[in-house]
Order: C-alpha cells, then structure tokens, then sequence
C-alpha cells in the first residue's frame, strides 16, 4: 500500500473516532458507567486492608488470597488442593447497586443483614457498606457452612473501616 493512502487511512480513522466520541457525549448518561475509577481514590478501601480479615487458614482448610484491587479482594478455600469455596470483601461504594438486593434480607448475621444469591453463594452486608460473599465451588458447601465460613471474617475490623478517617494536613 502506498504511504499517501496509509497516511489519509489514519487520518481518516483518528477523525472518525474523533467524530464518533463527539457525537456521543451528549448521551452518555445512557452508556454504562460508573467504574472504580469514578470514585475518588479516598473513599474506596484499598484491598489490601482486607486481606487481614479473611478467615485464617487451618489444618484442614487452606486460605489463599487470589486476587486484589481497588474496593475488592478474593480468596480461595481450599480443602486439600479441592477448590471449595471463593470468598470475596467488597466495597460498595463502588458498586451502590450491590446493597439493594440487601433492602429485603430477611435474615441476619452476627447482626448485619443476609442474603442468599441462588443455591451456591451467601453475601452479608457490613457497616452498611462492605459486601462479604462465600460462593460454593462444587457441592461441599451448604447455606450453613456458608454462614459458618462468613462468621470466620473478621466482621467487627471490616466494620471498623467504614468509619471516616481526619484527613492529615
């Protein structure tokens, strides 16, 4: 292809995208949205402080951390080396929508509200706030030994930060 025709293609490409965002932006209150990102970098949880209040691994039951970011942090249980659960801290603040399915819980642990999401997933609300999810990988889990699982975070020191901090001058 001869460079003049490779030049005018790219010029054409970058003032079609140009072009196309610019038509856009008046409707994007129609795209999706509303990422992390969007939330200043002060109200969102680093996941790191979550990782300490994941249950403790034992003898029979292994805990390992598996994924962290911004608002969110993931372990995985293990029994052996079978997969058994995913337990997962969240904060909302990122995801607002995520509290609404919490408005009709009926039940409650260790006095936060409690819902169960279909037959393999348990999720707790705390402080209004932090999502803690156990989701069942395979069939060793029921609802109770979900909760139990639940119970094992450490729900007060999650709690704990959802208080507002002093900003340091």
């Amino acid at each position: 292809m001869p460079r003049p025709l490779r030049w005018v293609l790219g010029f054409l490409l970058v003032g079609g995208l140009l072009l196309g965002g610019a038509l856009l932006l008046p409707f994007s209150e129609w795209l999706p949205g509303g990422t992390v990102g969007d939330v200043p970098l002060q109200q969102v949880v680093n996941g790191s402080k979550f990782n300490q209040l994941f249950p403790a691994s034992d003898p029979e039951f292994r805990v390992t951390m598996s994924q962290e970011k911004r608002g969110f942090s993931e372990a995985r249980l293990k029994q052996g080396d079978q997969l058994i659960a995913l337990l997962a801290i969240s904060d909302t603040i990122t995801a607002p929508e995520a509290m609404a399915k919490f408005e009709q819980a009926r039940e409650q642990l260790k006095g936060w509200p409690l819902v169960e999401q279909g037959p393999h997933a348990s999720a707790l609300l705390v402080a209004d706030r932090f999502q803690v999810k156990v989701i069942e990988q395979g069939n060793c889990l029921d609802a109770s030994h979900r909760h139990d699982v639940l119970s094992e975070f450490d729900l007060q020191g999650l709690a704990s930060l959802a208080t507002p901090t002093i900003p340091r001058s």
